[in-house]
């Protein structure tokens, strides 16, 4: 079977066994989520379901801030993700360019600029 038949099957058994818990029937689900009763007993079969159920679902459910901490969990770890790229371009930059420590030093930089070359 599919990998991502098993999560819709998975996604769609955790939606049922939060309707029961909640102890709430099928069609007041459907009200709860402003979706038809014929919907919610598919998403109960396995059946796919669109993002948009999804979100309504959850919504009917009160669990929509579950969908909500995946997400900022998400963008969390791409910030650290782009925080630690950076810092390793940073040192990668400060490594390609090492500083000549002789020619920065200011007395030989004016000894250097007042310099006259003899033919």
């Amino acid at each position: 079977m599919d990998e991502n038949a098993d999560v819709i099957a998975m996604l769609c058994r955790r939606i049922k066994m939060a309707r029961i818990e909640q102890n709430l029937s099928q069609i007041e689900l459907a009200e709860l989520s402003a979706v038809g009763i014929a919907t919610i007993k598919r998403i109960e079969l396995g059946e796919s379901i669109t993002l948009l159920t999804l979100i309504s679902v959850l919504r009917g459910l009160g669990e929509l801030d579950q969908l909500n901490n995946l997400l900022a969990h998400n963008e969390l770890k791409i910030a650290q993700q782009k925080s630690t790229q950076q810092r390793k371009r940073k040192i990668k930059e400060q490594t390609d360019h090492p500083k000549d420590d002789i020619m920065d030093n200011d007395f030989i930089q004016s000894q250097l600029n007042n310099m006259h070359w003899k033919y």
